[in-house]
């Protein structure tokens, strides 16, 4: 991941209030003194009739305006991600695939493949582990730093992959907190789980998004096209939701770029926001200070 981020974006605030006071100031720069004591529908006529002209402006409080301004980007903490800092192995994903009769059984399981394929190939060193599940869940990957290595696992899943019909994504998201969680403290905070699914028993899986989200993952889902003969109409709604509870994007899994910018923006915050920072990002911070600098200097010339 490249591109640029705010460590502490809050300062830029203090722009609107520096604008503020630039914007009086350049209003005001005409009149100078008399706008102190001439109404300003006087001056206004004063102006047209040539009678009031601007003189020598001083430039003293825009160039205090420009240091603010540059003081607070500085402050706002612009950086970029270092070069060997980590950043890419941060944060797994966790793909929980609904592998239940009505998705196994029809055109959806490959449009599942096709949207669990585009998950992988964007991942790039970031650890991206693998559960199936349907009346229950099963492990078919643990995180790992090549996410193309799946891809085999990805392609011979079939209606026979699992032993009991059913759709439980409850129970799937419950056991993958636990297993991809910190090894010592089962702590999914920056996980990002990504269910594939056509809705079926999302409803279930409320109560599990929601505490996910609590602990600082965060739950998407990709809604699958329900086109089985004979199984019961999908619920995209469902599936919404659990999004929305979960902290995370729906998007269709055809097209799952949306979920993608998502989770990929919220992760860069999180790491912005949290004890990393520090290691995987380069504060440009202290060089805009120099820019700063520069109007400031400029306060102490020599008036003649």
């Amino acid at each position: 991941m490249s591109g640029l981020v705010l460590l502490r974006p809050w300062w830029l605030l203090a722009l609107l209030p520096t604008a503020a006071l630039a914007l009086w100031l350049w209003r005001h720069r005409t009149a100078g003194e008399w706008a102190a004591v001439v109404d300003p529908a006087l001056l206004a006529a004063m102006r047209r009739l040539g009678h009031l002209r601007a003189g020598a402006t001083d430039a003293s409080p825009f160039l205090a305006c420009a240091a603010a301004a540059f003081l607070a980007v500085a402050l706002a903490g612009p950086a970029v991600p270092r070069t060997g800092g980590g950043l890419e192995r941060l944060d797994p994903i966790v793909l929980l695939l609904d592998l239940s009769p009505s998705v196994a059984s029809g055109p959806a399981l490959a449009d599942l493949q096709a949207a669990a394929a585009q998950i992988l190939q964007s991942a790039g060193a970031r650890p991206v582990g693998m559960m199936v599940y349907a009346a229950d869940g099963y492990i078919a990957s643990t995180p790992t730093s090549d996410p193309a290595s799946l891809q085999g696992l990805l392609a011979v899943l079939s209606p026979e992959t699992m032993p009991v019909a059913g759709s439980r994504p409850d129970i799937a998201l419950a056991e993958a907190r636990d297993i991809f969680g910190d090894a010592s403290h089962a702590d999914p905070a920056g996980t990002d789980f990504i269910v594939i699914s056509d809705g079926g028993g999302a409803d279930r899986a409320l109560d599990e998004a929601r505490r996910l989200a609590s602990e600082g993952a965060r739950v998407s889902t990709l809604a699958l096209a329900r086109e089985t003969p004979g199984a019961p109409p999908p619920d995209p709604t469902a599936l919404s939701e659990l999004a929305r509870l979960g902290g995370g994007t729906a998007a269709p899994a055809r097209d799952p770029g949306p979920v993608l910018a998502a989770i990929e923006a919220a992760r860069i915050a999180r790491i912005a926001r949290s004890d990393e920072a520090g290691r995987v990002f380069r504060d440009l911070g202290p060089w805009l200070l120099a820019l700063a600098a520069l109007p400031g200097l400029a306060l102490f010339r020599r008036r003649l």
